[in-house]
């Protein structure tokens, strides 16, 4: 599908990866209410330096209080079809941390998806310590990013099927026989993985990322993306990225400025483009994304705020490219997502069932 850094998630979040041919279309959600081995990548040489102090960055990088709703649209058979909604919020916790937050929400093709995603930075605001990243609808997952100093640790949330697990809290009622005859109940452990159950989900960990340049998640990597879209700016700007297992370079390359007009109105823009290499210097390696996003993102930004105003790539499906493009619609204040987030249960004990706030 689409790749790069910046929206890569986002753009993910609603189209996600479709594999129906053709179903009827099905209803898109409205926007997030307020009260609640084909091709690898082509090769080329980095020519930027990677970051190598985020610090000196984050000010313009993080718009604290801020919210911003995109629509997302790809083209199909000559029209333009609505695939869903994205949401970007910043604001500080009650302990001083700086919060990032997306959401995207889609329904088409036949696959549905609702997915949150939160970064939390350390209280200077420097680095990430933590990123949680929730999917509800045709798929489910419960993923998390630990940061520490020089490690980055990977999980998931699986159903518990250890035999001698001694959790109570994994134990269901089933029917007990003699012989053809049901004989009471009795206490077993679930052994269905698709029961649903959070009770029944454990941390798996997955993979430490011993790391020596300052990576970032991929929700942080939009705000530091941000900061390469000036006027003055000439060179590229590469960020670490890590996405679950694996770890990447983003080079984000200005293009041009333009006048662009989207849904919420007119811009004087700047176009960046961003591009996935693998750190690793596997130039067959295929960027997955989120969602198994590849490619160059083309991305504008406000040139006096640096806020994302337009984004377009090309979405594979089944055999076909389509044209995708996610276009800000509103800007408002962030307090209204703190305040359904700070509602939401502690999401590392998230279901695989129950949806995101």
């Amino acid at each position: 599908m689409l790749s790069g850094a910046f929206f890569l998630l986002l753009l993910g979040s609603v189209l996600g990866p479709l594999q129906v041919p053709e179903p009827a279309p099905a209803p898109v959600p409205p926007p997030i209410e307020q009260d609640d081995p084909e091709k690898s990548p082509v090769p080329h040489p980095i020519t930027a330096t990677a970051i190598d102090d985020l610090a000196r960055i984050v000010p313009s990088s993080f718009p604290l209080g801020e919210r911003l709703m995109f629509k997302a649209t790809v083209e199909w058979k000559g029209a333009s079809v609505l695939v869903g909604y994205l949401e970007l919020a910043t604001w500080e916790d009650d302990h001083s941390r700086k919060v990032l937050h997306a959401r995207g929400r889609g329904q088409r093709f036949g696959y549905s998806i609702d997915q949150r995603i939160v970064s939390t930075m350390n209280l200077e605001g420097e680095r990430p310590v933590s990123f949680m990243n929730t999917q509800r609808g045709s798929e489910q997952h419960t993923k998390k990013l630990a940061f520490e100093d020089g490690k980055i640790s990977f999980s998931r949330r699986k159903h518990c099927l250890e035999k001698n697990c001694s959790d109570a809290s994994h134990l269901v009622a089933k029917v007990a026989w003699k012989g053809p005859i049901p004989w009471g109940t009795k206490e077993k452990h679930c052994d269905d993985r698709h029961c649903g159950d959070s009770a029944h989900e454990v941390w798996i960990h997955i993979k430490d990322h011993q790391v020596e340049e300052p990576y970032v998640d991929l929700l942080t990597a939009i705000y530091v993306a941000r900061t390469a879209a000036t006027p003055s700016r000439v060179q590229p700007l590469v960020i670490p990225v890590v996405n679950d297992d694996s770890r990447w370079y983003v080079e984000v390359s200005p293009q041009k400025t333009e006048t662009i007009q989207v849904e919420e109105g007119e811009y004087e823009a700047i176009e960046m483009a961003l591009n996935p290499i693998a750190s690793d210097g596997n130039n067959k390696k295929r960027f997955e994304g989120l969602f198994g996003i590849h490619g160059t993102l083309r991305v504008w930004f406000d040139s006096i705020s640096g806020r994302p105003v337009l984004i377009e790539g090309t979405l594979p499906f089944a055999y076909l490219q389509l044209k995708a493009r996610i276009e800000l619609i509103s800007v408002s204040d962030a307090a209204v997502v703190k305040a359904r987030h700070t509602q939401q249960i502690d999401p590392e004990s998230s279901s695989s069932k129950k949806g995101p706030r």
